[in-house]
């Protein structure tokens, strides 16, 4: 009897194992990043789909499919032309610079081969910064031309990066935060928290007197994802530990009196960090962006891809 209970309890271990193993093992088709361009008629769509999809805001239609294959981590917009850069990682193809009215693809050079994780232009658009995953910040001219490489202290992934609005210094978190001069100079580096956690995004508020930070938690450790307020300095003004899951990006809103974070759900901050709004989630938002028009887009662990207002109400899914 005894040898038939723990013949049973093996044959049930092993279904348990191959379920869980087949869940972490299947691909998913996570859309990672997602931005409005400058006019806000287009919106664009990456991840895990082997291609670069745009999408007309008139009727929010695909109206391009541009092939990458591996995963597009990090998209972003030029401040004023339609001009997107693009960030890459477990692909053949390199980090980029896409001018959708021409179709030219400029191949960005230097990057590590593992990929980028962090990309974002200055705020007159005539630099591009690329944060990759060896801990190198490359910075290059509107035509991508490489004008020099930032390295930091170590060579761990940098997931983020943001310049200020109005200066030429920019924050990257990873496993710290760090700001960082053009020059390549590291002004100032923060340890988050007093046990490490993994950072994942960063935003500059549209002042540039504070920067707001998410990071992953660690459920192992019962670490629970922070929001973070630092003024410009680096001094903490305050943390949220509302998520259930890790913030994966963060948008400020054009006046500057609402944050929109993606994790668990989508949820909506004042300025000085309370909590407005919350829009429910089937599956983890990854990517989001807030257009002028005050409408925000968010992308998901399962291709969900959706279309909220300024207060966390559900307009439209995009198919």
């Amino acid at each position: 009897m005894l040898f038939k209970k723990n013949l049973l309890l093996i044959f049930i271990l092993t279904i348990l194992h191959n379920f869980v193993f087949c869940q972490d093992s299947e691909v998913k088709n996570i859309i990672w990043t997602t931005d409005w361009n400058s006019n806000e008629k287009y919106i664009a769509l990456g991840g895990n789909l082997d291609s670069l999809k745009i999408y007309s805001t008139k009727d929010f239609k695909l109206i391009k499919s541009y092939p990458i294959a591996g995963t597009i981590t990090c998209l972003k917009w030029h401040p004023s032309e339609d001009i997107l850069a693009i960030g890459t990682q477990s692909s053949s193809e390199t980090v980029r610079i896409f001018d959708l009215k021409t179709n030219k693809v400029t191949e960005l050079a230097g990057i590590s081969p593992d990929g980028a994780r962090g990309i974002d232009w200055n705020y007159t658009g005539d630099i591009l910064a690329v944060a990759d995953n060896d801990g190198q910040i490359s910075i290059f001219d509107k035509n991508g031309q490489l004008i020099r490489t930032i390295k930091q202290e170590n060579t761990k992934s940098i997931t983020g990066i943001d310049w200020h609005p109005k200066k030429n210094i920019f924050v990257t978190v990873g496993d710290k935060i760090r700001v960082f001069n053009l020059e390549g100079a590291l002004l100032k580096t923060i340890n988050h928290r007093e046990q490490p956690a993994l950072l994942l995004c960063v935003s500059w508020h549209n002042s540039g007197d504070f920067f707001v930070t998410g990071d992953y938690g660690d459920n192992e450790k019962n670490l629970k994802p922070l929001l973070q307020y630092w003024t410009k300095d680096g001094k903490l003004i305050r943390s949220n530990s509302v998520s259930l899951g890790e913030y994966r990006n963060l948008t400020w809103n054009s006046k500057g009196n609402r944050l929109a974070s993606a994790s668990d759900a989508l949820r909506i901050w004042n300025k000085k960090g309370k909590l407005l709004y919350e829009g429910i989630s089937k599956d983890y938002l990854w990517g989001i962006a807030w257009s002028k028009a005050n409408r925000i887009v968010t992308t998901s662990s399962q291709q969900g891809v959706i279309i909220w207002s300024k207060k966390a109400k559900k307009i439209l899914t995009i198919e």
